[in-house]
């Protein structure tokens, strides 16, 4: 699945970089539509990242999400994500922009909706933060949670309306494992963008140039428990430390699409 590149990044200067090759941490293959346009065979699950670089701050594995059903990723290839890692407050997405009502329509006429992609940020870190089983190396559970989760994700991050609530139509579902389908749809019921979590984005750092299909990298999530600390970074002992759901980069190793038998798409 993938995104438009529409991100009002307030990166700042970023003053260096983490590579992390991309790998299989628990995909299946779904059949998706985003904003009338199919994918078929897209792989919706975890995505496993490992370090090649040697940036003590960052984790040295990971299984994530994508929030870019737009960019993607292939399995074996590398990308660099900006560091230190992006606030997911301000943001809007990669490819496409997050928010119900932030359409290729709407964008071509308005700027990004803020307040929508906001919501809808708020929404998918719940998700991520309560059903992701998360432990210092990412994501747990079975692959079919795994890949219910990257399903819901995706929904919340692109059918979350500006009060909170997931009733838009961009992203649809129409094929792949039922029990993965039901379970995302469970976890989103409910759902009211309210949940004050802070969080980040792994963002990469190149642009469409690095695929070969000329779409951008994706955004990676990465979940952090109760501390703006990053996984495997100790745990401050303090009564002020905000408890939250954090998304790391377009990293969103959050989900992504791997086309065909190569190709990640999230």
């Amino acid at each position: 699945m993938a995104f438009a590149l529409a991100v009002e990044c307030s990166i700042c200067a970023a003053n260096a970089s983490v590579t992390y090759q991309i790998n299989n941490g628990g995909l299946e293959a779904f059949n998706v539509a985003i904003d009338g346009t199919s994918i078929n065979g897209a792989l919706a699950g975890g995505i496993l990242i490992n370090q090649i670089s040697s940036d003590a701050s960052m984790p040295s594995s990971y299984i994530t999400l994508c929030t870019d059903i737009e960019g993607t990723l292939y399995l074996g290839q590398s990308y660099e994500y900006v560091t230190p890692v992006t606030p997911f407050s301000g943001q809007t997405g990669v490819n496409p922009t997050w928010g119900a009502i932030n359409t290729p329509a709407y964008l071509s006429a308005h700027t990004a909706n803020a307040a929508n992609a906001a919501q809808a940020i708020q929404n998918a870190a719940h998700l991520f933060y309560t059903y992701g089983q998360l432990t210092d190396t990412g994501l747990g559970g079975t692959t079919v949670q795994k890949a219910a989760l990257q399903l819901a994700v995706w929904e919340a991050l692109y059918d979350t309306t500006a009060g909170g609530s997931v009733t838009g139509s961009r992203f649809t579902v129409s094929g792949g494992d039922a029990a993965a389908i039901a379970l995302a749809g469970s976890w989103l019921s409910g759902l009211d963008g309210s949940y004050g979590l802070t969080g980040y984005l792994l963002f990469p750092t190149q642009g469409s140039s690095v695929n070969a299909d000329g779409e951008p990298p994706q955004e990676l999530l990465i979940g952090i428990s109760e501390s703006p600390n990053l996984p495997g970074q100790p745990v401050p002992e303090s009564p002020t430390v905000i408890a939250g759901a954090l998304l790391l980069l377009p990293f969103a190793a959050s989900t992504f699409k791997i086309l065909r038998k190569k190709r990640a798409e999230g």
